[in-house]
C-alpha cells in the first residue's frame, strides 16, 4: 500500500495567495469600478495603455490575476507569470508606481513555485 503525502508547501502558498488577492481585490477593485461607472466603455482604453507604459498599476493587477487564475489550474506556469509581472513592474515603473505591491505578488509567486517543482512524497508501508 503506497499513500501519498501532500505537498506541504501547498497550504502556505493557498493562505499566502488567497490573502494577497483579496487585498489587491479590496485596495484596486473601486478603483476600476468607479473609472468604468464615471468614464464608461473609454476606461478600456486607459487599461490597454497601461499596458503600454506600467506606469498605472492597473496593467499589473490584471496580469497578476490572470497569473493567479492560471496557478489554480498549472501552479507552475501561473507562478511563472506573476514572478515574470512582478519583476517586470518593478524594474520598468521604478519608483513611478507602487512597488510594495510587487513584493507580496513576488511572494506568492515564488510560494507557488516552489509548491510546483516539490514532488509529493510518497511512502511506503511494505512489509517484508
Amino acid at each position: 500500500m503506497v499513500m501519498k503525502i501532500k505537498n506541504k508547501f501547498r497550504i502556505p502558498a493557498l493562505i499566502t495567495g488567497i490573502v494577497v488577492t483579496l487585498f489587491f481585490l479590496l485596495a484596486f477593485g473601486p478603483k476600476f469600478i468607479g473609472s468604468f461607472i464615471e468614464n464608461g466603455p473609454e476606461y478600456f482604453n486607459e487599461i490597454i495603455q497601461s499596458f503600454v507604459y506600467w506606469e498605472d498599476p492597473s496593467a499589473f493587477f490584471i496580469t497578476y490575476f490572470t497569473g493567479y487564475a492560471i496557478t489554480w489550474w498549472r501552479p507552475f506556469l501561473g507562478s511563472f507569470v506573476i514572478i515574470i509581472v512582478s519583476v517586470f513592474y518593478v524594474v520598468i515603473a521604478g519608483f513611478d508606481g507602487p512597488p510594495i505591491v510587487a513584493v507580496p505578488a513576488f511572494l506568492v509567486g515564488v510560494l507557488y513555485m516552489i509548491y510546483a517543482i516539490v514532488p509529493e512524497v510518497k511512502l511506503s508501508n511494505k512489509i517484508y
